[in-house]
This record gives structure tokens, C-alpha cells and sequence, in this order.
């Protein structure tokens, strides 16, 4: 099966993709250069500002419109494109269900490949995991699937919020009681980043394995609540022709910004001041409450991001301006992976070794500069080829055997 051509593209998708990459990248930088996996001690002796006045404002400003915002935008996105690839085969009169099943097996092979050997933050496994869901509600309508998307986000966020606050009661039960203590935890966390510092590929490998991706598949099923929510919306958002039809859902896009903007920034406003214990709560409620409202907060800024670039670019000026994230948004799958490998190059330490040694705002210029980077590659690859190799890779398997149906048939 050929590559969707230029024409039939929805390109605001691929500018909100690109967007959503870049801001992931910011977001992931945190735990790229720093042991944020084994930072237990936040939990008990809740967050802090890092020194410099830089490093702090852009520290809160990452929290507040980066962290938790575009995560949920791939997601939605996902869930969208679920809808638009199983459409386009059902109208071809193709087997879409077994065609997307082996998508995911692909997506499921190489999340556990990004996990377990490259770095402990992959995405990819949990939403080849959720998706298998996804096919259950393909034939429901809009109002359903609105109705299971808001019921889920809820409960989701709820029940891992509950998760959270359960394991701080039991960190600082456990400090109370002399089975742990605040200096052990940070000498783990020390040890940790020594390993990753400076530690070879298999050193690396073995710390990460039994001190991160262990703890991933252990939360794979309690994600799966929280990111199934965000699909639905993707594919309601599909159903109800929301893209391909903008000019059309202008008023229901001014609400959705209006509604993101309205609720979702108050919401991640107070996360931000339960985070640093404006209120002086026990330690063990702040990071997971402050965690579960910008859980709820985030999607809804998510969707005031989405609705602002889906109406502004309705000017031909400003979709030009914003065509080079459409570039990365294309290759999203490489330019993913490739963020993972640069990263791990620079801070792992069989490479460069700077784990723990950057400052937020040096994470956040690398990450610009990696970004624009990827900007430039993508340009000029699309220039030459349809699509990014991971995605070309990722098309021969999904479609491998199936015959490219003639014009007479």
C-alpha cells in the first residue's frame, strides 16, 4: 500500500504532531538528565525551586504549560489517527481490524526495544497495549464514546492519584517506622545517577533494568485508564469530523478553547501551588494531588493548544509559519526514537556522560537545538522520500501480503 499522498494529508494534524514532539521533548528532558525514576525523596520532602533565577522561572513554566500537556496531545492524536487509518481501509474494502492489530504488534516491538534498551521513558508499549481497546469502540457513536472518554478520565485520574498518595503514605510509614530513611534514599538515588554517569552500556542496562523498567510494566495497567480516555477524544474528535471539516465546527472549536483555556489553566494553577505546599499539607498529599490535578488540567490546556492551532491556522500566513513542525510531524515515529537516542548519547555514560551536570536551562536549549535539528533533517528527507524510515518500515509490516487493490476493482 502506498503512503497517504501530499493532497490527502489533513496538514494541521502534522503541525500539532511536530508541536506535540517538541514539547515532549522539553518534558522528557527532565528525566533524560537527571535520576527522576528513583526520586523518591520528593515524596517526602516535597519539591523545590533549583538554584538560579533562570533555572527556577523556567523550571515553573515548563510545569505549567509543558509538563503533562503534551503527552495527552500525541495521545489524542493517536486516537484520531486510529480513526482516519481504520476509515480510509474500510472504505477500500480492506480488513482494518487485523490490518491495525499488526500496526501495534509493530509499535509493541519496538516501544519493548526503546524500553528496555534505550531509554526508560517510552511511551510506545503503552499505547500499542491500549490500543488493542480501541476497535471496541469504532462503532459507537459520538455521544458514547464522549460519555466513556469523560467517565474514564475521571475515574483514571482518580484511581492513580489514589496510587500516589498510597505509595507517599508508605515511604514516609516506612522513615517513621526506621525501615528507611531520607539519607538512604537519596544515597540510592546517588548511586543511581554514578551509574548512569558513568557506567558502560551493560551497566546501564542491568541498573536500569531492575530499577526502571521493572517499575514501568508494573504500572503499564494502571496507565492504561489514564491514556485510553485521551484516544477516545482523538476518535471523537474523528467521528464527528472535527479536521476534516474545520470551517464547519468553528463554534464547537472556539468552545473547546474557551473550555481548555477556562478550566484547565485554573486547575494546573493550583497544581502548581499544592506542588510547593502553598497550603501546608502533609508532604505525602502534595506531589500526588498536585500530580492528579494536573492530570485533569493538562488535557484541557491540551485541548486550548489544539483548538489555538487549529483556528489560527486558518490564515494562510500563519500555516506557513508553522509548516516546519508539519515536517516533524510527519516523521513523528523516527524523530521520537531519534530524541531518545540523541539524549541518552549525550547524557548516558558510554557517551558523552553529563547525566546530573545540566541545568534546566541548558536541558532546555539542548532540547531547542536538538529539535531544530530535527526540523532541518525532516524538511529535506520529505523532500526526497513520502516518509520517515521507521514509517516506511512500519507500512511494509502492517501491510505485508495484502495486495494493492487495482483501479477496475
Amino acid at each position: 500500500m502506498s503512503s497517504i499522498s501530499m493532497k490527502d494529508r489533513i496538514h494541521t494534524l502534522d503541525m500539532i504532531r511536530g508541536f506535540a514532539l517538541f514539547g515532549i521533548l522539553i518534558a522528557n528532558m527532565i528525566t533524560f538528565k537527571t535520576p527522576a525514576f528513583n526520586n523518591m525523596t520528593s515524596l517526602v520532602e516535597g519539591e523545590s525551586l533549583p538554584e538560579g533565577g533562570l533555572n527556577s522561572v523556567l523550571t515553573i513554566l515548563t510545569s505549567v504549560f509543558v509538563d503533562g500537556k503534551f503527552y495527552p496531545m500525541f495521545s489524542m492524536l493517536f486516537g484520531l489517527g486510529f480513526y482516519i487509518f481504520y476509515t480510509r481501509l474500510m472504505q477500500r474494502d480492506l480488513p482494518a481490524t487485523k490490518l491495525f492489530m499488526r500496526r501495534l504488534v509493530f509499535l509493541l516491538f519496538l516501544g519493548l526495544v526503546h524500553l528496555v534498551l534505550i531509554w526508560s521513558g517510552d511511551i510506545l508499549h503503552t499505547y500499542a497495549i491500549t490500543g488493542f481497546l480501541l476497535p471496541l469502540f469504532i462503532r459507537r457513536s459520538p455521544k458514547v464514546i464522549k460519555i466513556w472518554g469523560v467517565a474514564l478520565f475521571i475515574v483514571g485520574t482518580l484511581f492513580f492519584t489514589l496510587i500516589l498518595i498510597g505509595s507517599g503514605w508508605g515511604t514516609e510509614y516506612m522513615i517513621a517506622e526506621g525501615f528507611e530513611t531520607v539519607e538512604s534514599l537519596k544515597a540510592e538515588e546517588l548511586a543511581g545517577a554514578s551509574v548512569m554517569a558513568a557506567g558502560s552500556f551493560g551497566e546501564i542496562l542491568e541498573y536500569r533494568f531492575f530499577n526502571e523498567v521493572l517499575f514501568v510494566f508494573f504500572q503499564i495497567f494502571l496507565l492504561i485508564p489514564t491514556i485510553l480516555p485521551l484516544f477516545l477524544i482523538g476518535l471523537y474528535f474523528g467521528k464527528t469530523g472535527m479536521f476534516e471539516n474545520i470551517e464547519g465546527n468553528i463554534k464547537r472549536w472556539k468552545k473547546i478553547l474557551w473550555l481548555g483555556l477556562g478550566i484547565g489553566a485554573p486547575l494546573v494553577g493550583l497544581s502548581e501551588a499544592v506542588k510547593y505546599n502553598f497550603f501546608d499539607w502533609p508532604l505525602y498529599l502534595t506531589y500526588p494531588v498536585a500530580e492528579g490535578l494536573n492530570m485533569l488540567g493538562g488535557p484541557l490546556l491540551m485541548l486550548f493548544y489544539v483548538a489555538l492551532v487549529v483556528l489560527a491556522t486558518r490564515k494562510t500566513s500563519v500555516e506557513k509559519m508553522l509548516m516546519p513542525f508539519a515536517s516533524v510531524g510527519r516523521m513523528a515515529l523516527t524523530n521520537y526514537l531519534m530524541q531518545s537516542i540523541i539524549a541518552v548519547s549525550l547524557f548516558n555514560g558510554y557517551g558523552f556522560g553529563l547525566f546530573g551536570q545540566v541545568s534546566k536551562t541548558q536541558g532546555v536549549g539542548i532540547a531547542i537545538v536538538v529539535y531544530s535539528v530535527q526540523v532541518v533533517l525532516s524538511y529535506y528527507i520529505l523532500k526526497k522520500f513520502n516518509q520517515g524510515p521507521l514509517e516506511f518500515v512500519w507500512r511494509k509490516w502492517t501491510y505485508g501480503g495484502i495486495k494493492k487493490k487495482s483501479k477496475a476493482a
